[in-house]
């Protein structure tokens, strides 16, 4: 593919990810809370037990802004967070009853219109986005490295 129909095709998928980024904004925003604040509810509920700095290295955001927003969930009652035996830094962050009450169907609803969605598209055209995603990243990781 010639430079220019490739530059097309970077604008495209920049306006998609905009569009997706958008979308978990507003869709978070009908709750009260943030996206970053549904992402980080999303993976202390999905690993039961989330070591404090998996929330700042998947989210990819400053530990200042991760202490912040944990410290607005524990706040609330959402959240504890206890030593971690392995890393005494590294606090381990759990879901409290009122936590998994306000976050689990917000995040039921969620996954069902992220399964709906896939399911809307053929197997194949799944099983295709995902490698495709795959290969992207592996080669961002890569180029990362040099």
């Amino acid at each position: 593919m010639k430079e220019e129909e490739l530059k097309k095709h970077i604008d495209i998928i920049y306006d998609h990810w905009y569009e997706t980024n958008r979308f978990y904004h507003i869709w978070a925003k009908q709750y009260g809370i943030t996206d970053l604040t549904l992402f980080t509810l999303g993976l202390i509920y999905y690993n039961k037990e989330c070591p404090q700095n998996m929330v700042t290295e998947k989210l990819c955001i400053p530990k200042q802004t991760s202490c912040s927003l944990l410290n607005g969930l524990e706040k609330k009652g959402y959240i504890t967070r206890k030593i971690n035996a392995k890393d005494k830094r590294n606090k381990i962050i759990t879901l409290t009853k009122k936590g998994i009450k306000f976050a689990e169907p917000i995040l039921e609803k969620l996954e069902k219109l992220d399964t709906d969605m896939l399911a809307s598209l053929k197997d194949e055209d799944i099983v295709k986005y995902t490698n495709c995603l795959k290969e992207l990243i592996k080669f961002m990781e890569n180029y990362s490295k040099d």
